[in-house]
């Protein structure tokens, strides 16, 4: 009985102990994300990130107003540009402007006032990393494979400098980690209660994210059918999946379907506000800024296939995007050394490797005349890779040419697990002893940060040279 007693009292230390570890990393992210908020905060520059300028435009509305502006407003409407981002869901921009009228109370220092706006993106980013580390419980069973995990998608540059500024990707990435959450609960609960509420949830703050990670949408529609028609006990139970679908459509219209009957009402129909936006945009930019007049390859008559061998072999589409998917900074022309590059690709290169030495085991979707619902999800990993790549390069070919990597960031959960997967396939195979195997591993999280750490010395000697 003694021996019992020592060894729950023992397993309770343990869990204990990975508790604080994993509250300790989470305020180290929060601190370091805050950190790279506060330390480009420079108006001689203009305000830091892609098109913060123009989302401001909402916030300082919302801020004197405290009302929801229409993406016509001529408030907010660029004078460039012709248009606003209030076509598209700002709930980041509400949180920012909530932050900036109580910041008020205390101050009217403009330099603490954007600070406080950016608050919200580090919330978002501090959230993403929440909800990986619950991922990465359920998804990787070795420790150290977790913390790899962990530390790829934190302290991945251009991951922590969306968490650093005004934006709405920062919430998308966000939105992808708990709807990624979702499904894993919904596979060990068979879609309880509970994991439908939570993938309604999800989806909503997608939906109300960025159109980049709609993807998603599509994504776990797919695996929620598959899940419950293949893999339960009962196959094709379809009164089932309209049940539990059914619970999950209502949380989703409860919690966003506010925003798209409102566009719906406000814009003759237009519930994403994507036609309305180009349109107010031909009205009221400069000529060579209206949507009709922007170059595409599209308008010049080439395929698809054509334009985008164009866009990489001329242009080089592929390396422009993986750079700034990797991190590019201020208005994405201050790119990192090309050593730092160099290694992410050296590490994405082995990751993609290890993943296809593993491939059937992986991907399997049939074991003994069952269904593998792990396969399922590993596919569903590979659909959410390509979907937010593939508008990413179309939009390049057919609307704006702008090869960013940032655009491509809601892949960035799924894609460092496979890169994760086949890293440490990799060393597990050609390392023998556990603990040289955990030193190898842990070393390799400590690079990762210090590439993070010099991105921010890096970029923050470049603000001062200006």
């Amino acid at each position: 009985m003694k021996l019992v007693d020592e060894s729950v009292r023992k397993d309770q230390k343990r869990q204990k102990y990975k508790h604080r570890a994993d509250l300790l990393f989470i305020a180290g992210a929060a601190l370091f994300f805050m950190i790279w908020a506060w330390q480009w905060n420079r108006f001689d520059l203009g305000l830091d990130g892609p098109d913060e300028w123009m989302r401001f435009d909402i916030i300082r509305y919302l801020t004197e107003h405290w009302d929801l502006p229409r993406g016509d407003n001529p408030a907010i409407i660029n004078p460039i540009w012709g248009f606003s981002y209030a076509f598209h869901p700002y709930i980041p921009h509400m949180i920012s402007a909530l932050f900036i009228r109580i910041a008020r109370f205390f101050t009217d220092d403009i330099h603490i006032l954007v600070f406080t706006a950016r608050l919200a993106s580090v919330i978002f980013g501090t959230g993403t990393v929440w909800m990986s580390i619950k991922i990465a419980r359920r998804l990787l069973k070795d420790r150290a494979d977790q913390w790899i995990f962990l530390f790829l998608i934190t302290f991945l540059p251009q991951m922590v400098y969306l968490n650093a500024y005004v934006n709405c990707e920062s919430m998308a990435i966000f939105s992808t980690a708990v709807l990624i959450y979702g499904w894993l609960r919904g596979m060990d609960s068979r879609w309880n209660l509970k994991s439908c509420i939570l993938l309604g949830t999800g989806l909503a703050l997608c939906a109300l994210s960025y159109v980049t990670a709609y993807g998603f949408l599509v994504c776990s529609f797919l695996f929620f059918c598959f899940s419950i028609l293949l893999c339960q006990e009962k196959k094709w139970d379809f009164p089932a999946l309209f049940k539990k679908g059914g619970i999950v459509l209502l949380v989703f219209m409860l919690l966003a379907g506010w925003w798209f009957i409102r566009n719906g009402i406000l814009y003759q129909g237009d519930v994403l506000g994507i036609r309305s936006r180009d349109l107010c945009g031909e009205i009221h930019a400069q000529d060579l800024y209206k949507p009709s007049l922007h170059p595409t390859y599209k308008k010049d008559g080439l395929s698809f296939l054509k334009g985008v061998r164009a866009m990489c072999v001329g242009l080089g589409w592929h390396r422009d995007t993986f750079e700034s998917f990797v991190g590019a900074f201020y208005d994405t022309s201050v790119r990192l050394p090309k050593l730092i590059y160099n290694l992410y690709k050296i590490l994405f290169a082995a990751g993609i490797l290890g993943c296809l030495l593993s491939f059937r085991k992986l991907f399997s979707v049939r074991k003994d005349g069952r269904w593998r619902e792990e396969g399922i999800l590993h596919w569903t990993f590979v659909l959410a890779i390509v979907i937010p790549n593939f508008l990413n390069l179309y939009a390049s070919y057919a609307v704006d040419y702008q090869p960013q990597g940032r655009y491509s960031m809601p892949m960035l959960l799924p894609f460092q697990y496979f890169i994760t997967l086949g890293i440490t396939q990799i060393i597990d195979r050609l390392v023998k002893f556990k603990k040289a195997r955990d030193v190898i591993k842990g070393a390799l999280c400590f690079g990762l940060f210090l590439i993070a750490a010099y991105a921010l010395r890096y970029y923050s000697l470049w603000i001062q040279a200006q």
